[in-house]
This record gives C-alpha cells, sequence and structure tokens, in this order.
C-alpha cells in the first residue's frame, strides 16, 4: 500500500513538473527578447500551401528580421531548392517535396548553403492568410491592370482575405515566382501602412491570430516581434541566388557571395536607401514631351532614368510612383526626390527598372510654362 502511495506522490510530481515546463513554453519563454538584447539577426522560415498535402509545402520563404536597425529581408526559396538529406550532400530531396518532419535537414541545407540560423518556423495555408486579411479588415492594393476575376480596375482597391487569396493564385501559368512578386505586392503595402495596424499589437490578437497555425514560435515570442515589424526600418526581399543542376536549383560559393552583398550586407548594416536604382518615366497626360522632360530632370539630380515614353492611361490627374523591385527606403528616397508623394507596390522583376514613375496632370503646369 505504500508503495502505491509513493508511486502516486512521484507521478503527481512528474506531472506537476511537466506542467511546470509547459507553462514556462507558453507563457513565459521568450527566446526572441533574448536574441533582440544580443542584437541577433532573427531569422524565420515560413512554409505555405494552398491545402493540405502529406506535410508538404511549395511555397518557402526566409522573414530575417534585423533588432539592432529594425531592417526586414525575406528571401523567397525556390521549390527545386536541393535539402541536403546527410551531412555530406550526397542525398538530396527538393524542398517541396519534402515533409516538414525533416525540418533540422532544411536548418543544416540553409546554415551549409547562405550561414543562416533558422531556428524558427511557422506553417501556412490560404484559409490561414484569408483569416489574417479579414482579421485587419482587409487591405488597399494597387493595380496597374483590371483584374476581372476580382471585379478590380486600375488604381487603389479594397481587398478582403478572399480577394487576397485570389491574388496571389491568379498568375500566368501558375508560377510560384509571379506569386511570390504579388506576395511581396502585399507585404510592402502593408508595411507601408503599418501606423494604422498597430492598433493589433496585443497579445489577444495574436493568440487569436495563430490558434490554428502551426508555430514554435510563442504569442509572447511573437509579439516581440511584431514590435519590431512596426518601428521604422527598411524592408527588402530578394530570390535566393543559385542555379540549376540536374533539375536540383542549388547554391554554389558564387551564388552565396551574391547573397552575402547584395542582400546581407544590406540587412545587417542598414543602409539609407540607394539612388542608384534604374527608373522608367511614363507620360500620363495629354501634354506632349512631359516624360522628356522630367527624364531630363531627374539625371540632372543624379538619378539613374533608364527609359521614357507613353502611359497607356492618359488620365492620370496625380504622378504616381510604383516600386517593381526595390528595397522600402529607396523607394521612398526616390519619391522624396521626385516630391512625388504617393507610393504604390506592384512587384513585377521581370522588368530592367526598380522604380516606374507615371507623371500626372499635377506636373503637366510646369511643362505648360515653359
Amino acid at each position: 500500500m505504500k508503495s502505491k502511495v509513493n508511486i502516486l506522490i512521484a507521478a503527481g510530481f512528474i506531472l506537476l513538473v511537466l506542467f511546470g515546463i509547459y507553462s514556462y513554453k507558453k507563457y513565459t519563454r521568450n527566446i526572441i527578447d533574448e536574441m533582440i538584447a544580443r542584437n541577433n539577426l532573427i531569422n524565420i522560415l515560413i512554409a505555405g500551401r494552398n491545402v493540405y498535402n502529406d506535410n508538404t509545402f511549395n511555397f518557402y520563404a526566409i522573414v530575417s528580421i534585423n533588432p539592432g536597425n529594425n531592417n526586414i529581408g525575406i528571401t523567397f526559396i525556390p521549390p527545386d531548392y536541393s535539402v541536403k538529406m546527410n551531412d555530406d550532400g550526397t542525398k538530396i530531396k527538393k524542398i517541396s517535396e519534402l515533409d516538414f518532419y525533416y525540418f533540422d535537414r532544411i536548418q543544416y541545407s540553409l546554415k551549409k548553403d547562405i550561414q543562416l540560423n533558422v531556428p524558427f518556423y511557422v506553417k501556412l495555408y490560404s484559409p490561414d492568410v484569408l483569416r489574417i486579411v479579414d482579421m485587419i479588415e482587409g487591405m488597399n492594393l494597387f493595380l496597374l491592370n483590371n483584374f476581372e476575376g476580382l471585379k478590380a480596375n486600375f488604381g487603389v482597391n479594397y481587398f478582403d482575405g478572399r480577394k487576397v487569396v485570389k491574388y496571389i493564385n491568379g498568375v500566368k501559368d501558375n508560377s510560384i515566382y509571379l506569386k511570390y512578386d504579388r506576395i511581396f505586392d502585399i507585404l510592402m503595402t502593408l508595411y507601408h501602412d503599418r501606423e494604422n495596424l498597430k492598433k493589433y499589437a496585443d497579445l489577444d490578437f495574436i493568440n487569436d491570430v495563430i490558434k490554428n497555425i502551426k508555430t514554435n514560435l510563442m504569442p509572447q515570442e511573437i509579439l516581440s516581434l511584431t514590435q519590431i515589424i512596426l518601428k521604422n526600418g527598411n524592408f527588402m526581399a530578394t530570390l535566393l541566388p543559385g542555379g540549376f543542376y540536374n533539375g536540383y536549383y542549388q547554391v554554389d560559393e558564387i551564388s552565396y557571395r551574391t547573397y552575402q552583398q547584395d542582400f546581407l550586407t544590406n540587412l545587417v548594416t542598414g543602409t539609407e536607401g540607394e539612388t542608384n536604382v534604374k527608373i522608367t518615366i511614363l507620360n500620363g497626360t495629354e501634354v506632349p514631351g512631359l516624360a522628356r522632360k522630367y527624364r531630363n530632370d531627374l539625371i540632372r539630380d543624379g538619378l539613374n532614368v533608364i527609359e521614357f515614353g507613353t502611359f497607356d492611361r492618359t488620365d492620370i490627374s496625380s504622378s504616381i510612383l510604383i516600386c517593381r523591385s526595390c528595397d522600402y527606403k529607396s523607394a521612398n528616397k526616390v519619391a522624396d526626390m521626385t516630391g512625388i508623394n504617393q507610393i504604390y507596390f506592384v512587384t513585377d522583376t521581370t522588368q530592367l527598372s526598380n522604380i516606374l514613375i507615371v507623371i500626372g496632370e499635377d506636373r503637366a503646369g510646369d511643362k505648360k510654362k515653359k
């Protein structure tokens, strides 16, 4: 009888310890705050898919947050990226074919290829994205072209969660790279509007957001990350550099050096935005010669204008600046230099220019006076 009592006491003690560990992890643990205190780069792997399928994902990206300067970088990963299934790399598998159970092998490969430690992950499905967008009461997105399937036209359109998901998926040939462009549109637009999103930065809201999402981040850790994201910093993105070899996307030493020089350095050092971005200027009015005039003006100011011409609409009232493929600070710096205060984000990495400026009627008066 006494031995049974002792067993029950021991079992109760073990349960108490386990409950204490669970409570610490859920309500107290905050590794993110420790990393912030040390100014460590925080890397999170985002895995996405429209619907559940054997715990595999066809969208992968690393979100890197620098608490030292509030910079945020996104590295989009091609679905054919080769994951090393053993330490010598003789056995490989495409990341999109890999069960997420092998997260440790993804971590190992990223550390080996691009020298990033990625301890955290978030798994997202389309219903999660739809729900999150609806929870923040939707968003306004700028479109350069009409989108028949969404009944959305040129200009600013309100998108709820359903429309956002449809916008991401409604790309030509279901291209993952075009989807990456549209995802970055959405993220840049939200970042630009972050002042209006600060009201959602509380623990109750975060708990509600992640209640159906699989992640190894605690709610209080996500709140700490949110507080960094909402501060003034820079926001940038890149595709993981590399090339195809026998059907697998692989990162070699030259690719890593490119990634380090063009992306990681800007993320870590916190440059104030580059003014050597390539710019296209188009005339959105019926006043002839407007694009040429502003091209000459901007070149004189030290900006790199590579193309000018006529926009496919001539009814643009206010000039607009569209960020196609540059970081947030660079877009704002060009906006400051040109005096254009309407900034939108329509990512198109197939274009030669990083920024598109469409001159409107508000600048036509300058031409008429001359």
